[in-house]
């Protein structure tokens, strides 16, 4: 009996050992300065943490109606010019903004992740204090490319556009340095990730800003343990060698 429960045990720390829970990545967006406007529609790639991710840009105009805008690449990160902002170049409208219509950037990775926090770099966009609070949603969706074009193919009458509507929240930003938000994502996972300038405005001061980064952890794959599990097992794998132990001592004593 004793070395049964030790072979369970150490064939249960064998795959343990394997199976690394999945640790927290970042991926930056800053770069080389793109032009402020383009072809709608581009798209832009990246990768780091073990996934791929393919980036747009997208706006909701003055009639609510879903376009597709133009993602552009910068020191300070990512922006979008929509089709009303014209080259882009003025009053920092190339920011991801909710000035006149609703900016955000739609980030598809090959995998389900946990966007955590991101680097939210705000810009002056109109009168009153700079400000950066965002809208975050996610879902999931066989929407990865390959291979990945130069525009995208993702149709503004996607029905993933409404599920991302209807899971959508909004985050306070944070202006001060480094900008680091965090997007208050505990436990969502998915391969479709909206961050854009806030939809709602609450506080009706203008947000804009430049997606410089972000952290997320990439979902477990099946199988493997979350954290907490973790904890239970190894808890549980203590408690198996104490019981050892005694067993051992009774036989000795007899």
């Amino acid at each position: 009996m004793t070395r049964s429960i030790l072979l369970s045990a150490l064939v249960a720390g064998a795959a343990l050992a394997a199976a690394t829970p999945a640790s927290a990545a970042t991926i930056s967006f800053t770069g080389s300065n793109s032009s402020t406007d383009g072809t709608d529609g581009n798209v832009r790639v990246f990768s780091g943490g073990g996934v791929n991710l393919q980036a747009t840009a997208w706006s909701y105009n003055s009639s609510n109606t879903l376009v597709k805008s133009y993602l552009g690449r910068y020191s300070s990160g990512l922006g979008v010019t929509n089709p009303s902002e014209g080259n882009g170049a003025s009053n920092n409208s190339h920011t991801i903004d909710n000035v006149s219509q609703k900016d955000f950037v739609l980030l598809v990775f090959d995998k389900a992740v946990n966007i955590s926090s991101a680097v939210l770099t705000p810009y002056d966009v109109a009168s009153g204090p700079n400000d950066n609070d965002a809208t975050v949603s996610y879902a999931t969706a066989s929407l990865f490319a390959s291979p990945t074009p130069s525009y995208t193919s993702i149709s503004t009458a996607n029905p993933v556009f409404a599920t991302l509507l209807a899971n959508d929240w909004v985050v306070s930003g944070n202006t001060s340095p480094n900008y680091s938000t965090a997007l208050n994502s505990a436990g969502k996972f998915g391969n479709v990730w909206l961050i854009g300038a806030s939809f709602a405005n609450p506080d009706r001061y203008a947000d804009g800003f430049k997606l410089s980064s972000i952290t997320f952890t990439a979902a477990p794959p099946p199988g493997v343990p979350e954290p907490a599990t973790w904890a239970m097992l190894i808890s549980g794998f203590g408690l198996a060698g104490v019981a050892m132990r005694r067993r051992q001592s009774v036989a000795f004593a007899a």
